[in-house]
């Protein structure tokens, strides 16, 4: 299977982005199709309310503690302790787990990415990790992981988290969930852009 980046390259070398981009919307579109009932609506919708609302498989944020494994994608409403101090922050954050301790977790948040590293991002580490455990050492190589990389509470989760299976992480990467507070998402990518 080809990889979201070696799609998108070769679609740009071509000169073929517009036409891949209809076909890709198609493809979205057919996906959402071949989805029954529940799914449907979640991947179909651009709001985090009621993607949230609409997700089936949610868990308590103890449950995340205990449950989780390293490597899953979650997604959940999120209070940060000290957001007075940060220069933007995510309340919908959809995160690839990474590490925890007793306290706080670490996770890749996808949504500090334009779609388009979001997917680079995606390809590079489920080849990194492939069905073993992230490696810190193996994923810090990885030059788009670092504006991703944030540390959160599990105390200042709110609601529920929803787990993403895994035959549905490329559709939720792309999904429009990002909810920035202090910045626009456009300002948020390019400061990321600028990291790497």
């Amino acid at each position: 299977m080809a990889s979201l980046l070696s799609t998108l390259s070769k679609a740009v070398s071509k000169g073929e982005v517009k036409s891949r981009a209809k076909r890709s919307a198609k493809w979205f579109q057919d996906k959402l199709k071949g989805l029954k009932g529940e799914a449907q609506n979640r991947f179909s919708s651009t709001n985090p309310d009621k993607f949230y609302r609409e997700a089936p498989n949610k868990i308590a944020p103890l449950g995340l503690k205990r449950r989780a494994e390293l490597g899953d994608l979650f997604c959940y409403y999120y209070d940060p302790k000290y957001k007075k101090t940060l220069p933007y922050y995510d309340r919908f954050p959809l995160i690839m787990l990474i590490g925890a301790d007793q306290d706080t977790f670490l996770g890749c948040n996808f949504h500090y990415l334009n779609p388009r590293f979001r997917a680079i991002l995606l390809d590079k580490l489920t080849a990194k990790i492939g069905k073993g455990v992230p490696n810190w050492s193996k994923l810090s190589k990885i030059r788009e992981i670092a504006p991703t990389v944030k540390r959160y509470r599990f105390d200042h989760i709110q609601k529920k988290v929803v787990q993403i299976k895994e035959d549905e992480k490329e559709l939720a990467i792309f999904l429009p969930l990002e909810r920035f507070k202090k910045s626009s998402k456009s300002i948020v990518w390019s400061d990321s852009k600028g990291r790497f």
